[in-house]
């Protein structure tokens, strides 16, 4: 009986692994970059003062008080982004996400994956991928990336999520603004 007990539990501890938040598995890893914000953080930041004539701020603010959770992870290990990307692959065909863009630019891969919200122009999540980032010398804390993994959560507007990547000039970011429009 303890051996089969012990087969059983073998057999089924890698559907554990698999069902594992990947953002909870690296967290404490050091050859990962993590950041991770609560709704604590996106509550104290929403109360900061806004100058009323200033409307980037404002927009910003509005996005920030939407966001319930952020989420990045970065690596340039290889076996930790082969990782990433098979739970990428296994979370997106057992959870209701859609692909709403990708692109591609040498050998880097830029890919938007978001859940529906309560209208065309708003999303519960967004996940963003990069894969292939390495060549173009993108460090932090003079690691290279080769990986990058971003879930945002909340009531989430696109048009407010593209403003934002294109100040912060990040990849994809006039791709999303197109796709938040409608265009």
């Amino acid at each position: 009986m303890k051996r089969i007990a012990v087969i059983i539990l073998l057999t089924i501890a890698p559907l554990f692994s698999y069902g594992q938040d990947i953002f909870d598995k690296y967290e404490d890893d050091d050859k990962v970059t993590f950041v991770a914000m609560q709704p604590k953080m996106f509550q104290m930041l929403g109360k900061m003062s806004v100058s009323s004539d200033d409307p980037e701020a404002k927009e910003f603010f509005k996005l920030v008080n939407s966001i319930t959770s952020f989420k990045v992870i970065t690596t340039e290990d290889g076996a930790i982004s082969k990782d990433v990307g098979t739970w990428v692959t296994k979370r997106l065909k057992s959870s209701a996400f859609e692909e709403l863009m990708r692109v591609r630019d040498g050998d880097s891969n830029v890919k938007f994956y978001v859940k529906e919200g309560k209208d065309d122009d708003h999303v519960k999540e967004l996940l963003m991928f990069v894969t292939g980032i390495k060549e173009q010398n993108i460090e932090i804390n003079g690691k290279k990336m080769e990986t990058v993994l971003l879930s945002l959560t909340g009531d989430i507007d696109l048009r407010s999520i593209s403003k934002l990547t294109q100040k912060m000039n990040l990849p994809g970011g006039d791709q999303l603004g197109k796709a938040g429009d409608g265009n």
